[in-house]
């Protein structure tokens, strides 16, 4: 999942010079959603009782349309060393979340270990040198909060339909629901999209961003969700900038700087803290 996302990164930033923001996540999602709903179909996977389809529903809207467009016009306004630092909030705020309902018990080295996590994505982004700072817009970094919120949500609330229905189902139908609302959206950005414009290799990066970043990466997040419990499968969001790091050094020709192995290795040192 983090080696998928963390080379996402990469290629949305290289499909984002062809494509608009939304017309991008028109695309993606509504391959990801047909194809999902596909491979559910083709496993079998059976129809959710009437009672939890509402659960669904509020869940596919958080996960996938109100995550996903905060997001996108959230990094369309910020700085990407902010939204990076604020993205490194998941764990925190996921761990916190869980504990106060009561979900999971945080232990000493729990705590220590998302400590640990948070600094290592800070060394890693300031020595990026990369620029972080209040000096952009604050609708950027808010909008950036807002995500974190959401998905948040989204991981948690998503827990018991998922050790009920599993994870494929559950992908499935969370985002099918939460692509109508997002696709409704984005039909403006897409109508206005000059498509004669987009290069086969733009097309391409839609495709692994749709099938690789929501399909599959999504079906590992909840199968983690599924048996290692929220806070821990959160914990490995905070390794997709290591990824995003190692995948530019032969892709982009970005040699990583001391600071940001140290905060890799910090972020490495968190994950064995937790899994202990």
């Amino acid at each position: 999942m983090t080696l998928i996302w963390g080379v996402n990164y990469i290629v949305i930033k290289a499909a984002l010079e062809v494509f608009s923001p939304l017309s991008f996540n028109a695309v993606r999602f509504l391959l990801a959603a047909v194809s999902i709903g596909a491979f559910a179909w083709a496993a079998g996977a059976r129809r959710p009782p009437a009672r939890q389809l509402l659960r669904l529903c509020l869940l596919g809207v958080l996960g996938n349309t109100l995550y996903q467009l905060c997001y996108i016009e959230g990094m369309a306004r910020t700085r990407a060393g902010n939204a990076a630092l604020i993205m490194a909030a998941v764990p925190v705020l996921t761990a916190v979340s869980s504990h106060l309902l009561g979900h999971e018990h945080l232990r000493s080295r729990d705590i220590l270990g998302l400590a640990l996590s948070t600094t290592g994505i800070a060394v890693l982004v300031v020595g990026s040198g990369v620029v972080v700072g209040l000096g952009g817009p604050l609708a950027g970094d808010l909008l950036m909060l807002l995500a974190v919120i959401f998905w948040t949500a989204y991981t948690i609330l998503a827990k018991p339909l998922v050790d009920t229905l599993g994870p494929t189902v559950t992908t499935a139908w969370t985002m099918g629901l939460g692509a109508i609302p997002l696709l409704a959206i984005c039909a403006p950005a897409a109508l206005a999209q000059r498509w004669s414009a987009v290069t086969p290799a733009a097309w391409l990066g839609a495709v692994f961003s749709s099938l690789g970043a929501l399909v599959v990466a999504y079906l590992i997040w909840y199968r983690g969700v599924e048996r290692l419990g929220a806070t821990r499968t959160a914990f490995y969001s905070n390794f997709s900038p290591v990824v995003t790091l190692l995948a530019a050094w032969p892709l982009l020709g970005e040699l990583p700087t001391v600071w940001q192995i140290l905060g890799a290795a910090g972020i490495f040192g968190s994950l064995a803290l937790v899994r202990s």
